[in-house]
């Protein structure tokens, strides 16, 4: 009986802790879209301006917080200050590079990713924090930060078999050692 219920708690314990590592997660992706020209390019950021999107300016290896960007009258720069990233919008920055794309949507921090576009230029030693003006013909590529709806909706639904899962294991082992314990005690 002892060996019953010592082998029905190591399998709850392994139950609880499948159920806390299978748990449910929000996940993002990086939306670009390949440029007609550079006049795409120009209406592409007034428009994600006009959004009141946080814009990150990617130069190389460098990453700058683009403050109060304003797309001149002539749509060939966009005149800003660059800024050293808050903690707020580096979560894009360290999770592409392990390739999960995941955020919390109880952290604020975490959810400013879904308000980012990340702007990516031809390397440019003139981009340093202070004031900058960044000329439309080098910017590459821009991706949009969005959320990943189909991701984090598969990742519930296994969370929710997972758990589910589990909770029927649970009871089969409940099960398993009541009628053990009752085989052994003669009734």
């Amino acid at each position: 009986m002892k060996k019953v219920k010592n082998y029905a708690n190591t399998i709850l314990i392994a139950v609880v802790f499948q159920m806390l590592f299978t748990s449910c997660n929000n996940y993002y992706k990086a939306v670009s879209r390949p440029f007609k020209n550079d006049a795409d390019k120009a209406e592409r950021i007034d428009s994600l301006n006009a959004a009141k999107r946080n814009f990150i300016l990617r130069n190389g290896d460098k990453a700058f917080y683009m403050e109060n960007p304003l797309l001149n009258a002539d749509k060939k720069t966009v005149e800003c200050t660059l800024n050293a990233l808050s903690s707020f919008n580096k979560l894009h920055l360290t999770s592409v590079m392990g390739g999960k794309m995941r955020y919390k949507k109880h952290d604020l921090g975490d959810l400013s990713v879904l308000n980012e576009a990340h702007v990516y230029i031809i390397p440019d030693t003139a981009a340093t924090t202070g004031k900058y003006s960044l000329a439309i013909n080098k910017v590459n590529k821009i991706e949009v930060i969005e959320k990943d709806k189909q991701r984090t909706t598969n990742s519930y639904v296994l969370g929710g078999l997972a758990i589910t899962a589990g909770v029927a294991i649970v009871l089969v082992i409940i099960g398993a050692a009541l009628a053990s314990s009752i085989s052994l005690t003669g009734f």
